[in-house]
């Protein structure tokens, strides 16, 4: 478990994603959940003994499954954007696991059949505004990753954490993304207003602005070139030549490269065959 500022701490060593928590005199706010169950249980240990209060209430940044999955273990309060309840509401109550598709952590970890989605009980459309201890916290609605996905923003200790909006170290997940849209989201995470922030990835933990500038840069990338090739006869071709590239940008291990590659041929496939819809409805 790591320190930000005083009661605030992250963890990025748990499978799944970069969790967080403001830990105030009364109330634990928890920012996801680690996907096993095991690891939950080992982070609410932690938070305990770092003085965290029992009584607890968990910010989903999106409904990402190796970041909700695990909520059932940690037995909180959920807060969630609208559209995270919608997308739970399309799921089985029940978990099940099925075969590797997107290439998420979750797919390829264990024992997590059985398992129950947790409904958010506090919802919201735009903006919540959470106050304890005399702090704000803000979870603010950014979609350009995915639908409902959200930042977490304390002003006062000027951190943030922002999902997957940012990942390190590994590639991203773009099959839902508005990518122009997400853009703008790094373009305004670079902007002087969160110039002295800590910015918390929402997988890899604490990130630079070169982290940023490199998400950009790839992202943009990806959206110029998947226009013309949502339009090519040989586009399953041209995906899986181009997910092979991306993926060694990350100069990954046999095991991570395949993982990787599944992850951008997923979300590169789900991508053009939008643009592609997109461009027959014009």
């Amino acid at each position: 478990m790591r320190k930000i500022k005083r009661n605030i701490f992250f963890e990025n060593s748990y499978a799944g994603v970069t969790v967080g928590a403001f830990l105030f005199p009364e109330h634990t706010i928890l920012v996801d959940a680690p996907l096993k169950p095991e690891d939950g249980r080992a982070w609410l240990a932690a938070l305990k003994d770092a003085g965290g209060s029992p009584r607890t209430t968990l910010v989903n940044l999106d409904a990402h499954p190796d970041r909700t999955l695990g909520a059932q273990t940690l037995q909180a309060d959920v807060l969630a954007h609208d559209e995270t309840t919608r997308q739970f509401r399309r799921r089985a109550a029940i978990f099940k696991t099925l075969r590797q598709e997107s290439g998420a952590e979750w797919e390829s970890t264990p024992g997590l059949t059985g398992l129950r989605w947790v409904m958010p009980r506090i919802t919201f459309s735009h903006t919540a505004n959470l106050y304890f201890d005399g702090s704000q916290l803000q979870v603010v609605e950014r979609p350009g990753v995915g639908p409902g996905a959200c930042w977490l923003i304390a002003p006062e200790d000027e951190v943030i954490f922002v999902g997957d909006a940012l990942t390190l170290d590994e590639p991203p997940f773009i099959g839902q993304a508005d990518i122009p849209l997400w853009m703008e989201h790094l373009e305004e995470l670079q902007a002087r207003e969160y110039k002295n922030f800590t910015i918390v990835a929402g997988r890899g933990g604490k990130a630079e602005a070169r982290d940023l500038k490199q998400m950009h840069s790839l992202i943009k990338d990806m959206h110029g070139k998947l226009r013309g090739i949502s339009r090519s006869k040989n586009a399953p071709a041209e995906i899986e030549k181009l997910a092979g590239k991306y993926a060694d940008r990350y100069k990954p291990s046999t095991r991570l490269r395949a993982l990787y590659i599944q992850r951008l041929r997923h979300g590169m496939q789900e991508y053009a065959a939008r643009l592609l819809a997109n461009a027959k409805r014009k």
